[in-house]
């Protein structure tokens, strides 16, 4: 069989399968990152790539790509509520960029790291047809790590920020839409931001973590899939902006599609227990962090989703797939 229909996640399963475990990993292959026991200390790992003709569209800058690759990297931390350390960086680049291409790209780099208090400590570089950049990203687990299992019967479902923006900002940009919210649309889609604070506070208190980069349907199903319980998540709940819903209308797209299945939004999905939901909230505010809103609940079995109209529907679980390239 293909990749091309075996899919991104059935493939990362047949390595699983056939490199089996690593001892002195608490966390191994399946979940953001890999967590690793050295001495006292938990070392949390993760690597992701980007290239040209995916990640990066040609309206990206080159600062706004590096700061992408460096986001992109420490959001899988953020996601296992990680302190970020360090990073490293293997840069796969056209032998006809100039010398300003790779200054403005280390110059985005830099000023990313510099937002998160990181560093980049080495990588490597070679000649190649596109721009590709592959990261790895390391940090340190002081209060304990997430998983994307662990979610409870009861659990609350809650997510950070707002969903949607990202997309609508890909649909503005490859359709040509003209909209008051056009430029914090782009923003969200171009510049992402890892929401490492927000994981960080969320470690020792959620149940459960992941990032919902792929797809915030792709992400429910994960998280209740590894925890082995279903999800309900309520339409009228998800705190989605107003202008989301007009891009959808003017791109011709079912709104569902953008706020469920495109992804691209660095926000955390996170399973709590109930009573810890209400003291969460407030510790947000009080650090002006990303408000924090409750968008359902962990149930036995099954995937869930109430509209608004109140029906009670199957949601699937597509999102972004880098080997079918669609969602």
């Amino acid at each position: 069989m293909r990749l091309s229909e075996l899919g991104e996640r059935s493939t990362i399963e047949l390595f699983a399968l056939v490199l089996g475990s690593c001892e002195m990993a608490e966390v191994g292959i399946g979940d953001d990152a890999a967590v690793l026991r050295m001495g006292d200390a938990l070392i949390v790992v993760s690597c992701d790539m980007v290239r040209e003709k995916t990640h990066l569209p040609r309206e990206m800058t080159p600062e706004q790509a590096g700061s992408y690759a460096v986001n992109v990297n420490l959001s899988d931390l953020a996601a296992m509520g990680a302190r970020p350390e360090a990073l490293l960086f293997s840069f796969g680049l056209p032998a006809d960029k100039d010398e300003e291409y790779v200054r403005r790209l280390a110059t985005g780099i830099k000023r990313a790291c510099d937002a998160h208090g990181v560093c980049v400590a080495g990588g490597d570089t070679k000649e190649h047809s596109e721009v590709v950049i592959s990261g790895f990203a390391l940090g340190i687990a002081e209060r304990g790590y997430l998983t994307r299992s662990g979610a409870r019967p009861g659990d609350v479902l809650c997510i950070t920020g707002s969903v949607g923006s990202a997309a609508a900002g890909f649909y503005c940009l490859t359709r040509g839409i003209e909209h008051p919210d056009r430029e914090n649309f782009l923003r969200a889609a171009l510049e992402p931001q890892a929401r490492v604070r927000e994981g960080l506070l969320l470690a020792g208190r959620a149940s459960a973590c992941i990032d919902v980069s792929d797809g915030l349907a792709w992400s429910l199903h994960e998280l209740a899939r590894r925890s082995g319980a279903g999800f309900e998540v309520y339409e009228e709940l998800l705190p989605c902006p107003e202008g989301v819903k007009e891009v959808a209308a003017l791109a011709g797209v079912p709104e569902e599609e953008v706020v469920f299945h495109k992804g691209g939004d660095f926000e955390l999905l996170f399973a709590a227990d109930r009573e810890v939901l209400p003291e969460l909230i407030e510790e947000f505010k009080r650090r002006k962090l990303m408000p924090v809103t409750q968008i359902g609940r962990i149930v036995e079995r099954g995937s869930w989703l109430v509209t608004e109209k109140g029906e009670r529907r199957e949601l699937p679980a597509r999102g972004y797939d880098a080997f079918k390239s669609r969602f």
